[in-house]
């Protein structure tokens, strides 16, 4: 019997998530039309943006109230970790935030390599997240994938998987 690789446990799990989570998604199987794709994408890639840019800003409290679902779960290496909490959010990205700075870091560029709309109210949005330093050299090159989906107040990320940069998902029609 095949195993599974990693690309599809990870999209099997983003998607296994969303389900659970996204109990106002529309029915399964819609169909969208290009324009409504189109529009879902720029806007489930715009909020990733926006995660991003709050981290350049050095803005933890917008970090911890503005981009994520609660609770939001983040799948790594050792596992699932969960945050429920605006306070845990907070705790949590003053010392991603403070880490960073003292190993150097300046920026972190995401280049999006794909959107995957599932339905007009989640999407997952696969790339490469650039560290870098104020001289401009690179701190890390990595994979990331997040699973967003849609709320009374927008656009919120429900979970992140890191990868190697060469596992981004791909979402094929058809």
């Amino acid at each position: 019997m095949k195993h599974p690789d990693r690309t599809t446990l990870l999209a099997t799990l983003l998607l296994t998530i969303s389900v659970s989570l996204l109990s106002n998604a529309p029915a399964a199987g819609q169909e969208l039309s290009a324009a409504q794709t189109a529009l879902i994408e720029a806007q489930a890639q715009r909020h990733v943006e926006r995660y991003y840019n709050f981290y350049y800003e050095r803005n933890p409290e917008a970090l911890s109230t503005e981009i994520f679902t609660l609770p939001w779960y983040t799948l790594g290496a050792n596992g699932i970790t969960a945050r429920s909490t605006e306070a845990e959010n907070l705790a949590f990205f003053s010392s991603a935030i403070a880490g960073l700075l003292d190993r150097g870091w300046d920026k972190s560029t995401f280049r999006t390599k794909t959107v995957c709309v599932l339905n007009a109210g989640s999407a997952i949005v696969s790339g490469t997240n650039t560290r870098s330093r104020a001289d401009g050299s690179i701190m890390s090159v990595g994979g990331v994938s997040y699973m967003l989906g849609t709320t009374s107040e927008g656009w919120r990320i429900i979970s992140f998987a890191s990868h190697p940069p060469d596992k981004l998902l791909d979402c094929a029609d058809g």
